[in-house]
């Protein structure tokens, strides 16, 4: 189930001519010998919003986390390109990214009550990255972390600058976790599954102040996301990842209203509408990463496989626009 968000990509405002903000190039993440990421390639310009869609075990949160910085060596290995500005962040040491992460780069959790620190009150948790990035005074720390407090819809909020987290509704503690994402004003905002822990009638609510902030800040941001509709609703561009590859990427309202890859059309089918009387789910599961196929991995479950794709890996070609990686577009 999903709620609506009155709120358009606007795709159309952003200049095609823009140098991109981040650029993905053949990127690939190995655990040991399992290829958690395989060959990703896309790029976001400024101002830019991006929907990551796909099932549970697609890649989504790693990539997500491998782009802030959470996911590096020793323990992954990271091949071919994460370039962000002029800076290549695969290359980047601790120190440095640390001066990114939180500043020029932010992210919002899936779960605030997991990410939130129940020692710290959520004032203390707002103003840290004021300190660190930006080195405010301790008095416009506690100004500025009510003002955001404020943006982001909390009533009261100078009252509950000294309150913990366990002391706010799930709904209160993500307004927090956005306030401390968009702290420093983030060229760039990584939401990973923002709304997915909180009950429907909060999440149209969520995502229309992320949305909000975003736009009123000029910032690019990549979602990670389940919900079509949603990803429809509110991202400029979708690209829809299966078992750790993109398999079809390009305008939101083309991927979804008319899908390409057997993968993108499967997962439209098992959108859930009022009325709706058969449900039409993909068969079978992702394969396990040790575990994975030779060729399309997608031929498994596949209606249209044959031979050719369970023995050669689809390279993407550009149709209607968008990019699709699958051996039998036409």
């Amino acid at each position: 189930m999903h709620s609506a968000v009155a709120l358009t990509p606007r795709v159309a405002d952003i200049p095609a001519i823009q140098e991109p903000l981040l650029n993905v190039s053949d990127l690939s993440l190995r655990r040991g010998k399992a290829v958690v990421l395989d060959g990703v390639s896309l790029a976001l310009r400024p101002g830019e919003t991006l929907g990551l869609i796909g099932e549970s075990g697609a890649g989504k949160s790693t990539l997500a986390l491998a782009l802030i910085g959470l996911l590096r060596a020793p323990e992954v290995q990271l091949d071919g390109s994460m370039r962000f500005r002029d800076t290549e962040l695969t290359q980047l040491r601790e120190a440095d990214y640390r001066r990114l992460r939180g500043n020029k780069i932010g992210l919002i959790f899936q779960d605030a009550t997991a990410a939130l620190n129940p020692c710290f009150t959520v004032g203390a948790q707002i103003a840290e990255p004021l300190k660190r990035h930006l080195r405010l005074s301790r008095w416009a720390r506690r100004e500025r972390a009510a003002e955001l407090m404020h943006s982001v819809g909390i009533p009261e909020p100078r009252m509950r600058l000294d309150a913990y987290p366990h002391e706010l509704s799930g709904g209160m503690q993500q307004r927090v976790m956005i306030a401390v994402a968009l702290a420093c004003n983030p060229e760039l905002l990584l939401a990973d599954e923002p709304t997915s822990a909180l009950d429907v009638t909060i999440q149209a609510q969520i995502m229309e102040l992320i949305l909000d902030r975003v736009r009123a800040l000029n910032s690019s941001a990549i979602f990670v996301l389940h919900d079509l509709a949603l990803g429809a609703q509110v991202c400029d561009r979708i690209a829809v990842m299966y078992a750790g590859q993109i398999v079809e990427e390009g305008p939101s309202e083309h991927v979804l209203a008319a899908p390409l890859h057997p993968y993108t059309q499967g997962l439209k089918s098992c959108v859930v509408e009022l009325g709706s009387r058969r449900l039409v789910p993909i068969p079978g599961q992702i394969p396990p990463l040790n575990a994975m196929p030779g060729g399309c991995r997608f031929a498994p479950r596949c209606p249209k496989a044959k031979t050719i794709c369970s023995e050669q890996r689809p390279q993407a070609e550009t149709r209607d626009g968008r990019q699709v990686a699958c051996w039998f577009i036409d």
